[in-house]
Formats: structure tokens, C-alpha cells, sequence
């Protein structure tokens, strides 16, 4: 049998009754965890709201007013860029309504109406073969349209203006079919 010789160990960085380094090092570890559980055990960091600091609340009441602040000070931009509504706001309020109401009952006319745009624009079979599923594309844009406008009628999201062109369904896509306005 082969005997092995026995290298000296070093001392180095260890003092008399030490640990080793590795466990030296997992020893402090867990003493940080234990004083930074201790730590939120005895600071404000209770559940029952009876420590100090100003605790969960009071950090709640800071951001709502930083936030009510931020919003006080957009105000007047805000207010500049609404001063250059052309129409009255009620009237706008009105017809954003109108028309969603409009647009969400009335977007099942957006089949017939395709069947014969495609078929006048393109011919008959096009539009007997084709019409139907763009119709029942804007059936689904319009209704959705409409409600959307519909339910957000007394805010300008995401404006007053009509999402769809045209804005009805029997309304005509060209601007030459258009009749021009009768001035009083």
C-alpha cells in the first residue's frame, strides 16, 4: 500500500476555532436573511397598521396627490387645445351619440349594400359571389364602430369625428354622388 503524503493545510485568513471560508460565507448569508427579516419585523413594515412611519396609507395619499397635481397642471394646455372646437360641444355630444345608435342598429344594411356596390362596380357575378363577405366585413365594422362610438359619446375618445366614411350605411363612397348643400 501506497501511503500518501499529507500536504500541509494553510492557516491563511483563518483565526483560532474559525470555520472555513465556504461555510464562513453561507453562515453570513443566513445571519443577513435573519437581520433583514428581523429588521421588517420590527420596523413599519407590520400588517396590523399600529408602527410608525406613515406606513401602506400614507404612501397611497402621497401618489394620488402627485398625481392630482400632474393633472392640475395639464389643465390649462388642455383648455387651450379645446378652445378651438369649431361646433358647440353639446351638438357634437348629440350627434357622436346619433350616430353610434345609428351604426350599431343599422350595420346588417352593409350586405345588400356591398352585393351591389361590387356588382355595379365590377359586375354581377363578382358581386353576387364576392359582396356578401365584404358586407358581412363592415357588418362587423359598422356595429362595432357604432358601439364603441355609442359608448363613448360624452367623452372625446377617440374623437368627435366619425370613425367610419362614409358615416351611414346608404350613404355613397363617391363624393360626386353627393348633393350639394341647399345655403338659406
Amino acid at each position: 500500500m501506497a501511503t500518501h503524503a499529507s500536504r500541509p493545510r494553510s492557516n491563511f485568513g483563518k483565526q483560532k476555532g474559525s470555520r472555513s471560508p465556504l461555510i464562513q460565507a453561507r453562515t453570513s448569508w443566513r445571519a443577513r436573511v435573519r437581520s433583514i427579516v428581523r429588521y421588517h419585523n420590527e420596523s413599519d413594515f407590520d400588517l396590523q397598521g399600529n408602527g410608525g412611519g406613515r406606513g401602506r396609507f400614507g404612501r397611497i395619499c402621497a401618489w394620488t396627490l402627485l398625481t392630482a397635481l400632474l393633472l392640475v397642471a395639464g389643465l390649462p394646455g388642455y383648455a387651450r387645445a379645446q378652445a378651438v372646437v369649431t361646433q358647440d360641444l353639446g351638438y357634437q355630444v348629440s350627434e357622436k351619440f346619433i350616430r353610434g345608435v345609428v351604426n350599431l342598429s343599422t350595420g346588417w344594411v352593409e350586405v345588400p349594400r356591398q352585393i351591389y356596390e361590387v356588382g355595379t362596380n365590377e359586375g354581377w357575378v363578382r358581386g353576387v359571389l364576392r359582396g356578401p363577405f365584404d358586407g358581412i366585413g363592415m357588418f362587423f365594422a359598422r356595429t362595432v364602430a357604432g358601439a364603441v362610438e355609442m359608448a363613448t359619446f360624452p367623452v372625446p375618445l377617440p374623437t368627435y369625428k366619425p370613425m367610419l366614411t362614409p358615416v351611414y350605411a346608404w350613404e355613397s363612397d363617391d363624393p360626386a354622388d353627393e348633393k350639394p348643400a341647399v345655403s338659406k
